[in-house]
């Protein structure tokens, strides 16, 4: 990575360099979303991974995680098959992606590399997929949203699965009370992990967005599946009861939709 960072990409380097060298253990390959014995439409991680997996059976070969953390999300799609190449901007993100990968045999399936998200070093249109999993609301959106439209190729689907701000909810969110229960201020807390520069995405960045690529298409999870801080344990795999329900709701609501928390945006080059 030759780029002059700025001072918000440095502190967001520094902060995962610090966060994958405490909690190397924490990088753990969950294969559940793939497998096919059980689909979870109701949950947006899963349905990224439903999405990929469903790219892949059409003939989708290359794939571009960006943001790719510690390595465990490159792990799901280079075993599903794909050819998987992880960018990052913390060079013990890269070295944790590289050893998990290693530890489960897909060295020769995946590529890692420490990279900008808003400058990528890749040739134009080599990749059939790009995913960034809750790596936005870490960078400059705009940016980073056209290099990996720029390094897809046409037919290809960038998929990105994120936080979205819904003033309904957050205004709540915010007071004082919320956040001496639930604070929201920098964090190396292994579930939490909150960086001093990230922000949720909100109406603006998402009209943006869509205004660069109008066939975009969003869909939109947690209405009251918010409770699941309260009703669930940090890092239950277990089917969410409240996500299945807001599933149920939003069907035969859909105005519901637009109070959703999280948000899955798929983006297609023509």
């Amino acid at each position: 990575m030759s780029q002059q960072m700025t001072g918000r990409q440095q502190r967001e380097r520094e902060f995962f360099d610090e966060y994958w060298s405490r909690y190397r253990e924490y990088a753990q390959v969950n294969l559940d979303p793939i497998l096919g014995k059980e689909h979870r439409p109701w949950n947006p991680y899963w349905y990224v991974f439903e999405a990929a997996k469903n790219r892949y059976e059409a003939g989708a070969r290359k794939l571009l995680d960006v943001g790719c953390g510690g390595g465990t999300n490159a792990a799901i799609f280079a075993t599903l098959g794909f050819e998987v190449t992880g960018a990052d901007i913390s060079p013990r993100c890269v070295e944790t992606a590289k050893q998990v990968a290693a530890d489960r045999g897909l060295s020769d399936r995946t590529h890692f590399s420490v990279q900008m998200s808003e400058k990528l070093e890749y040739p134009d249109e080599c990749f059939d997929v790009v995913v960034g999993i809750d790596v936005l609301h870490h960078v400059e959106i705009s940016p980073t949203v056209v290099e990996c439209m720029r390094v897809l190729k046409p037919g290809g689907v960038a998929l990105f699965r994120e936080f979205v701000e819904v003033p309904a909810f957050d205004r709540v969110r915010n007071t004082a009370v919320a956040r001496f229960f639930f604070p929201n201020e920098k964090s190396l807390d292994p579930w939490a992990h909150i960086t001093e520069d990230e922000r949720k995405m909100n109406a603006q960045d998402i009209a943006a967005i869509r205004a660069m690529f109008p066939t975009m298409k969003e869909r939109r999870f947690y209405v009251f599946a918010r409770l699941d801080r309260l009703l669930r344990r940090p890092g239950e795999k277990s089917a969410s009861f409240m996500e299945k329900v807001d599933y149920w709701l939003c069907q035969r609501m859909p105005s519901l939709n637009r109070l959703g928390g999280s948000v899955v945006l798929e983006l297609y080059k023509p």
